[in-house]
């Protein structure tokens, strides 16, 4: 594909990230976009391959930042600690991102081996952090799945004004990823 004078696709995704996260997911238009970035729609298609391909870009980029955040805040921390700063950064992704976070829920398509590389690579990350505790690749899997679960679930509650009592948010996060935490000793030794 080539590309307009002007913007890379780079620039094109950067767009489409901030769309999506304005406006959802399932809201995003290469109409729009295109009128977003001052272009004709067309000339999206030297940047992305449709929709499909823009989706799919956004979801590398969703994987990347991510990951980027992941790692950023486990280094130099095991343990408990990790696993905190692991779950803390994932719900900041997912607030951050309220759009964005739709291209990290389902499974890539099994043929697309960049998308999983990407994905795989935000799974080894949190794999590592969960293997400081002596799980089996398995059991960190299970482990990863509950926390990630309890992430999202949390964070689009608390994104759509689920929490309206008077006391901390972040505080009721803690106490939950504490729990869970707690947990993995008890399933390790199950």
């Amino acid at each position: 594909m080539g590309a307009k004078a002007g913007y890379s696709q780079a620039d094109v995704i950067a767009e489409a990230v901030r769309q999506v996260d304005q406006h959802g997911w399932y809201q995003l238009s290469m109409g729009d976009l295109a009128t977003r970035l001052k272009i004709k729609t067309p000339s999206l298609y030297n940047h992305v391959d449709g929709m499909n391909g823009l989706r799919r870009m956004l979801a590398l980029r969703a994987a990347q930042l991510l990951d980027d955040a992941l790692v950023r805040v486990t280094i130099g921390k095991s343990g408990d600690a990790a696993v905190l700063a692991m779950a803390q950064a994932h719900r900041a992704f997912l607030k951050a991102h309220p759009g964005l976070a739709e291209a990290t829920v389902a499974a890539p398509p099994k043929k697309d081996h960049e998308w999983n590389a990407a994905s795989d690579k935000v799974v080894h990350t949190c794999v590592t952090v969960l293997q400081g505790y002596g799980l089996e690749l398995d059991d960190a899997l299970h482990v990863l799945r509950g926390i990630r679960s309890a992430t999202h679930g949390f964070a689009l509650l608390e994104r759509n004004g689920g929490f309206g009592l008077p006391i901390d948010v972040d505080r009721s996060f803690e106490w939950m990823i504490t729990s869970l935490i707690d947990g993995i000793g008890a399933f390790k030794h199950r």
